[in-house]
C-alpha cells in the first residue's frame, strides 16, 4: 500500500475522481512510477483526459502532500485514508467514498451508533427546540450526533450534545483551519474535545458553495440514520436525505404546520415516503435498535418544593411551549418587574428555561 503522503499527492491530481484515485492507489505502482504511465493505461484506470495531462511531474503533487502532513501535526489533527483501519466503514460503503479524511479529535469512538441530524440554517423556535430535544435525548442513548456545523438546526443539535456531554461530529466543507464565522470555529474547538470535525478538504482549502453538497454525503454516510428536523423544498437537509436514501440509509422527518415555509421539505419526505415520520427520539432510537431506558417523566409537582407562591403560579403557568413574558403578566397578574425576578429566580433553580426575545418555557 502507498504512504499517506503518497495517496494525499494522487488526491491533489486536477480533475481525478475519487473512483479513480481508488484505483491508482490499489494499483500497487509507487506514484513516482504512476506519472511514466501511458496515457491508455491511466485512462483504464478511470482518469479522464484533463487528469491524465495534468500528470507530468510528481513533485508538485509529493511536496503538497508533505506541507498538509506538516499543517494536520501543527493543529493536533491527522489525515486518515481509505485503508487506514481507523476509517469509518460505514463511509467505505457509500458510492464515491472520500479518499482521504482530515480528522481533528477523536474518531474512533464515534462511529459505532450515529445518527446525523440536520435542517435549516434559520430555524424557527420549533425546529430550535426540536433540534435539541433530539439531539440531547441521543446523547443520552450513548449515540454520536452527526451534523454539519451551520447555524441553525446544526448548531443547536452541536451544542444540545455538548450540553448532555455526549458525542458529536462535525462534518465541514472546509479546511480544518478554515472553518468560519468566528463562533463556528469556536463550536468546532469544542467539538474537537468531544468527538471530532473531520472534513475531505486539504488545509487551506475555504468553503465554496459547490463544497456543501458534497460535504453532506459524508454526514449520512457517517450515520445509520438521518433525522431532518426543519426545511424547505430545497434546503440542505433535503440534500443530505437524498444522499441517505442512495446510501440505503434512514431517514426520518420531524412534521411541521403545514403553512410553515420551513417545514415545507419534511413534510414533503413524509407524504411521499421517502421519510419516515417521527414525533420523538424514541421514535428513531427504537427503529434502529438502539435501545435505552425509557425517558424519565416528571411526575405533577416534583420539583416544587422550596418555590415561594409567586414562583409556583408562575412555574404552575409554564409549559413546554415558550410564553412571553407579556403574557405571563397578563395571565398571573403581577407587574413586568416581578415576573422577570421570579422567572430569574426559576431558572437559577434549574426549573426554567428563558430564549430569546423574552421567551420562558418550563424545563
Amino acid at each position: 500500500m502507498l504512504s499517506i503522503q503518497e495517496i494525499l499527492a494522487i488526491t491533489y491530481i486536477p480533475g481525478i475522481t475519487s473512483n479513480a484515485a481508488r484505483a491508482l492507489a490499489e494499483c500497487g505502482a509507487a506514484f513516482d512510477d504512476l506519472v511514466r504511465f501511458p496515457a491508455a493505461d491511466l485512462a483504464l484506470l478511470g482518469l479522464r483526459r484533463a487528469a491524465i495531462e495534468a500528470i507530468t511531474s510528481p513533485d508538485p503533487y509529493l511536496e503538497r502532500a508533505s506541507e498538509q502532513i506538516e499543517c494536520a501535526r501543527a493543529l493536533g489533527a491527522r489525515i486518515l485514508h481509505f485503508w487506514t483501519d481507523g476509517f469509518p466503514a460505514m463511509l467505505r460503503e457509500i458510492y464515491a467514498p472520500p479518499i482521504v479524511l482530515h480528522v481533528w479529535g477523536e474518531l474512533e469512538c464515534c462511529v459505532d451508533r450515529a445518527i446525523a441530524v440536520v435542517g435549516t440554517r434559520s430555524a424557527s423556535m420549533y425546529g430550535h427546540l426540536t433540534a435539541e430535544r433530539y439531539a440531547a435525548r441521543f446523547a443520552a442513548a450513548d449515540v454520536t450526533v452527526v451534523s454539519g456545523l451551520a447555524r441553525g438546526i446544526d448548531s443547536y443539535a452541536h451544542n444540545a450534545v455538548l450540553k448532555a456531554g455526549g458525542r458529536t461530529l462535525a462534518v465541514v466543507a472546509s479546511g480544518l483551519d478554515q472553518i468560519q464565522p468566528a463562533h463556528a470555529a469556536a463550536l468546532a474547538r469544542r467539538i474537537a474535545e468531544r468527538g471530532a470535525v473531520v472534513s475531505e478538504y486539504p488545509f487551506g482549502v475555504k468553503a465554496l458553495r459547490p463544497y456543501f453538497p458534497q460535504r453532506n454525503r459524508i454526514i449520512s454516510g457517517l450515520a445509520a440514520a438521518t433525522v431532518v428536523v426543519e426545511s424547505d423544498e430545497r434546503g440542505g437537509g433535503m440534500i443530505t436525505a437524498g444522499f441517505a436514501l442512495d446510501q440505503n440509509r434512514e431517514v426520518f422527518a420531524v412534521p411541521g404546520p403545514v403553512l410553515a415555509e420551513k417545514s415545507r421539505g419534511t413534510n414533503l419526505l413524509i407524504r411521499t415516503d421517502r421519510a419516515r415520520l417521527t414525533q420523538s427520539p424514541d421514535d428513531v432510537l427504537d427503529a434502529l435498535g438502539f435501545h435505552i431506558a425509557p425517558e424519565t417523566v416528571v411526575p405533577p409537582g416534583a420539583g416544587r418544593d422550596g418555590l415561594t407562591a409567586f414562583e409556583l403560579q408562575l412555574y404552575e403557568l409554564l409549559g413546554p411551549e415558550p410564553q412571553h413574558v407579556d403574557m405571563l403578566c397578563e395571565r398571573s397578574g403581577m407587574g413586568a418587574g416581578d415576573v422577570l425576578v421570579n422567572l430569574l429566580s426559576l431558572e437559577f433553580k434549574g426549573l426554567v428555561r428563558q430564549l430569546a426575545g423574552k421567551l420562558f418555557l418550563r424545563v
